[in-house]
């Protein structure tokens, strides 16, 4: 697939097929990722990847579905609350691969003096945006989901990851189902997004 169609065509799905992915299209995927820029070259990461069905199944269970009060959506927002929040759950048991991408975190998040406590984390969405995109250039459905309250610790807990390693998503990969629900896009352009020279 040519770059800009991924980039064009990548929607989260979070609906998919009862289906493996094969090793080496994984591999791809994951190498992708590691190549994003990294702080201070320092590529401090740790892809931790599921692929064993029992394993995906009982992480899903750490997760929770979100009560959606949503009937008829008014906005693109809206009808992503009613599609997403009660698939929480179901889309990491459905899926066929999660990747945990944990970095070591050098500096507190609240670090206010500098900021640097943004720099590794920063870095990890750049490889998890790498990672969606090879993901739909292979053909994949893709989704991501932000751990929130208790799951970072339950799901570190789940795993045995070492202390000083944090979490900031999980990236979720299948073959979508035929009828996987995508809302729609709130419209991001050039025209209306975009500054040039001053706000």
């Amino acid at each position: 697939m040519e770059f800009y169609e991924a980039i064009n065509t990548r929607r989260s799905i979070r609906q998919f097929e009862d289906r493996e992915i094969p090793k080496e299209t994984l591999e791809r995927i994951l190498d992708a990722g590691l190549k994003a820029p990294s702080s201070n070259h320092q590529r401090r990461w740790e892809l931790v990847t599921l692929t064993d069905k029992t394993i995906i199944h009982d992480l899903a269970q750490i997760v929770r579905p979100y009560p959606c009060h949503v009937t008829e959506p008014k906005t693109p927002q809206q009808e992503m609350f009613k599609i997403a929040y009660p698939r929480q759950r179901s889309m990491i048991e459905e899926c066929a691969c999660v990747v945990l991408p944990f970095f070591k975190q050098k500096y507190p998040m609240t670090e206010d003096k500098n900021g640097y406590g943004l720099m590794d984390y920063g870095a990890t969405w750049a490889l998890v945006e790498n990672m969606l995109l090879a993901a739909t250039a292979e053909g994949l459905g893709s989704v991501v989901h932000i751990p929130v309250k208790k799951e970072p610790e339950k799901i570190k807990e789940f795993l045995k990851i070492p202390d000083g390693w944090y979490l900031p998503t999980l990236v979720i990969l299948g073959y979508a189902s035929p009828s996987a629900e995508v809302p729609s896009q709130v419209k991001a352009t050039v025209e209306n997004k975009v500054h040039w020279n001053k706000w």
